[in-house]
């Protein structure tokens, strides 16, 4: 289900995800209240209600700690793309030491890098089968020129040095940032686990004893709103660099305006 919700837009996965979890609940209120009138009596809310605490205590804690964890393997992404984008764009800055034809053909290898970052960004769902925009992502003609570079001085040798230390560090966050693409952040036994405390939740509130039919319904799809508001925030973290909430391009696309003078 996470894969086939990649390509919707934000309000299509919020409608499914919300409006799914929400029509469950009030269906299994309508099931239990049927089946078992007698819950109607609420006597025995004193204990359902120690049980329902204890229970919305452990699934906070559980569903609260994987979201932060992906938010914080999101952010992660995101600095990694910025690194990655701006250490190539300060490369090609600082290579003025080399003088202006080098500088020309360093801010050229950036600006080819960069470009074919953003052609493969729109398919990064697919990147298995995008043999053709992966391979361009190639540092290969940055490493040719620190390589080749005709040093005279100290500066340039500082710069070249330091070119070849950064351009591993870009390697680095380029193969990390190809492994995310294609990757779901959240292992299927997380997903259960996931489900089975959100079921659970909404179980115990179906089974809680309210008299008026309105107000239980009223109370359980308040809870249900709250659960699918966690679960589509577990949905949208779960590909940070695909689906409908995920991190932009906007630091290659800044490098390539910077270079471009666009």
């Amino acid at each position: 289900m996470n894969n086939f919700l990649l390509d919707l837009p934000l309000w299509a996965v919020m409608a499914i995800i919300i409006a799914g979890l929400t029509g469950f609940a009030v269906g299994l209120q309508a099931v239990v209240r049927r089946w078992f009138p007698e819950i109607q009596s609420a006597r025995h809310n004193d204990v359902a209600g120690f049980l329902a605490a204890v229970i919305g205590v452990i699934y906070a804690v559980t569903v609260g700690f994987i979201i932060a964890e992906q938010w914080e393997n999101f952010t992660d992404a995101k600095e990694r793309t910025y690194r990655e984008a701006f250490s190539l764009g300060a490369i090609a800055e600082g290579s003025s030491v080399l003088g202006p034809e080098q500088q020309a053909r360093y801010a050229d290898a950036v600006l080819t890098y960069n470009r074919a970052v953003l052609r493969w960004w729109p398919q990064q769902g697919h990147t298995e089968t995008e043999e053709e925009t992966r391979d361009a992502q190639t540092l290969e003609p940055l490493y040719a020129l620190a390589g080749q570079a005709q040093v005279t001085n100290e500066a340039q040798r500082a710069f070249v040095r330091e070119t070849t230390a950064e351009l591993g560090q870009v390697a680095r966050d380029r193969e990390d940032r190809l492994h995310r693409a294609g990757q779901a952040h959240l292992e299927w036994p997380l997903w259960v686990l996931i489900a089975f405390a959100s079921a659970v939740v909404l179980v115990f509130c179906a089974l809680f004893g309210l008299e008026s039919r309105w107000l239980h319904y009223t109370m359980i799809t308040g809870v249900a709103l709250a659960v699918a508001s966690n679960l589509m925030l577990v949905v949208l973290l779960n590909h940070p660099l695909s689906g409908a909430l995920r991190v932009a391009p906007d630091s290659y696309q800044s490098v390539v305006d910077d270079l471009s003078g666009g």
